[in-house]
């Protein structure tokens, strides 16, 4: 469902898991469904943009029966869509990569009279938002999939056996394999100089990009890079990294965010909107430095695939990301610095315009290693997942 650009995208590596180890679709035959709602979508988008911590609340009690019936109530064409599915079609599995859609599937299932099993995917890391495991019986799904050994280790300790959860991975995209390929294989000049001809033959006025100074990259998601506009304002007004540094920002489809940088005409500063994977890709690998204005699951697994880190967090989503801080930082993927100045001086670190500070360093060494040992370990469980449907179904 339209709820964030993650759930869609970990659907969209499942379909892509099961054509690659299952081509003949010996075990399993998917379809891919999306819902028309978009009022969830806007409901999200507003609540983290305007009232961040009322989003963290709605996540921390979404699985009170009050807080479902309410996200039910305020939803009427999910369930619409849901009965109209199950009604025309028949299923031996239905897998939902967001929880609300998976309370209605399995509410409508009993209304229905059906006995299709159904399965949560959870797209983040660590301890997820209750709605994957309501406290309603009758609400929750069949089976889980995790993305990581913490929120396994959750799911055990809420009594799910250990035959119904899942632990897989995700495949990125082809844009983003193809430039890390190039990033571990050819000299970072001519890789450097490749990419900015790729980009430039979509963005014309990308050829301006100095190819002999070191790229910021600020980026967040299609509305979160806004996000990391007070450290954005600092390096701009900053004499020294202007004069040292390109600067890259993805403002996604924030289209107010992305205007406002582009009315300041500065030298250096290229402004995308909302990017291709082949632009967005590109533009990863030939930046050095990636600030974030929150940590989604699809882009971090994109980063790591395409090599570039290690990751400055300068903010994250309330409630379904804070436990992704923890991940980055026990996994020495990259730093979360809430603090303007502190992150002026990690990126001055990154750069080596001042000593590094010691756990940015420890980070950063042994990065390309680490991302490439994550990144077979997640393609390499990614591709059990016809196994696990095929028997769940089963």
């Amino acid at each position: 469902m339209n709820a964030g650009a993650g759930h869609n995208v970990l659907r969209d590596s499942f379909a892509a898991a099961l054509e690659r180890a299952d081509p003949g679709r010996r075990l399993v035959d998917g379809a891919v469904w999306t819902s028309a709602d978009h009022f969830v979508d806007s409901f999200y988008s507003f609540c983290v943009r305007r009232l961040p911590r009322f989003q963290g609340a709605i996540v921390e009690m979404s699985d009170r029966p009050s807080a479902l019936e309410g996200a039910v109530r305020l939803c009427p064409q999910l369930g619409r869509e849901a009965r109209a599915l199950l009604s025309a079609e028949s299923f031996n599995l239905l897998v939902s990569t967001h929880p609300l859609q998976a309370i209605i599937f399995a509410r409508v299932r009993d209304q229905l009279g059906l006995t299709t099993p159904i399965v949560s995917a959870v797209p983040d890391y660590g301890v997820p938002a209750p709605a994957y495991f309501p406290r309603r019986v009758s609400l929750r799904a069949d089976a889980l999939i995790a993305m990581e050994q913490g929120t396994v280790a959750h799911f055990r300790t809420l009594g799910v056996p250990d035959d119904r959860i899942h632990l897989s991975g995700f495949l990125t995209r082809e844009p983003f394999v193809r430039v890390g390929a190039r990033r571990r294989s050819d000299p970072r000049s001519v890789v450097r100089e490749a990419l900015r001809a790729e980009v430039a033959a979509q963005h014309p006025g990308f050829f301006r990009l100095r190819l002999d100074r070191p790229t910021l990259l600020f980026l967040g998601g299609s509305a979160w890079t806004a996000k990391t506009e007070p450290v954005l304002r600092q390096v701009l007004t900053d004499p020294a990294l202007r004069a040292e540094t390109n600067v890259i920002v993805v403002a996604g489809r924030d289209a107010a965010f992305e205007g406002h940088l582009r009315a300041l005409g500065q030298e250096g500063l290229h402004v995308f909107g909302f990017v291709t994977p082949d632009v967005f890709a590109a533009l990863m690998g030939l930046s050095d430095v990636p600030i974030l204005g929150s940590l989604a699951p699809a882009t971090l697994q994109e980063l790591l695939e395409v090599g570039l880190g290690p990751l400055l967090l300068f903010h994250f989503i309330p409630g379904s990301e804070r436990p992704h801080v923890q991940y980055l930082e026990s996994q020495r993927l990259g730093v979360y610095e809430p603090r303007v100045a502190g992150m002026v001086c990690l990126i001055r670190g990154a750069l080596g315009l001042l000593a590094i500070p010691e756990r940015l360093g420890s980070a950063r060494d042994g990065f390309p290693e680490r991302a490439r040992i994550l990144r077979t370990a997640s393609v390499e469980r990614a591709l059990q997942l016809p196994q696990f449907l095929h028997r769940m179904a089963a």
